[in-house]
């Protein structure tokens, strides 16, 4: 069965002052080697800026904006953690990376960035590092949301796959936030696995007074159903699911008799 990869970077960015480390500070100088005086102010103003123009789709304003913020505070951790994400969007890799590695590098507390950086690894197949870095952001206790960094590292878990890992992630989101769509998904098809048919219903069922139905979420509730004997529920699904996603891989599936 096709797991569930939808790992998101959360479409809100909360951008913290975060104290750097010393140790990872550079100094501000140009080109030519010849030294700026960092305008954090005008640095701050323009991250903010991109990151309203990223929010927005509008990505070469956001990117003109965060490369002014970086020229203006080369050390300005906000600005590499938002420019990471625009890099991320656009599929620019290395740029990304770069840039997610200086955010959390001039300010390992700033747990935001370091679960997104998370994100961003697992979508890359570099499972170990990204739950390094989800659990680095939860052991900050000032971080608002250490339930979306726990149910990540359930949701990477299982793509390793480690299904006791992602279990233990995925009770511990929902025992601190039980209205966490992708956990409680993940979480079905955990059960399912396990042949537990009814938890995995009972699980469906928290996601649909939760969450919006996705392709995945609504194969999973369709095998489900069927596994529970509930051809009503399967016929149900299976018109939502080509109603709404025609066009999907689980639709196709579908069609293929799955």
């Amino acid at each position: 069965m096709k797991r569930y990869q939808a790992l998101v970077i959360l479409p809100l960015i909360f951008l913290m002052a975060c104290q750097p480390d010393n140790g990872s500070i550079r100094p501000n100088v140009n080109h030519d080697g010849e030294y700026i005086k960092p305008d954090k102010k005008a640095a701050e103003l323009n991250t903010q800026l991109g990151l309203s123009y990223l929010q927005r789709g509008e990505y070469e304003t956001a990117l003109d904006k965060l490369e002014k913020a970086l020229k203006q505070d080369p050390n300005s951790s906000s600005a590499h953690h938002t420019i990471a994400i625009l890099y991320d969007n656009l599929g620019e890799v290395e740029q990304a990376e770069y840039h997610y590695r200086r955010a959390v590098d001039i300010a390992p507390k700033y747990s935001q960035a370091q679960n997104n950086y998370g994100v961003f690894l697992c979508k890359q197949g570099k499972y170990g590092d990204s739950i390094e870095r989800f659990l680095i952001a939860i052991e900050n206790p000032l971080y608002r949301n250490p339930d979306q960094a726990y149910e990540n590292a359930g949701l990477c878990a299982q793509q390793i796959p480690d299904v006791a890992m992602a279990e233990q992630y995925l009770r511990t989101a929902l025992q601190m936030n039980p209205r966490l769509g992708k956990a409680l998904l993940g979480m079905a098809e955990i059960s399912y696995q396990q042949g537990d048919y009814a938890t995995s219903q009972t699980y469906i069922d928290r996601y649909r007074t939760v969450a919006q139905w996705t392709p995945n979420a609504l194969l999973q509730a369709i095998r489900t159903a069927r596994r529970m004997n509930d051809e009503n529920a399967v016929a149900s699904y299976i018109v939502l699911l080509r109603g709404r996603f025609p066009d999907s891989d689980q639709a196709k599936q579908i069609s293929g008799g799955y």
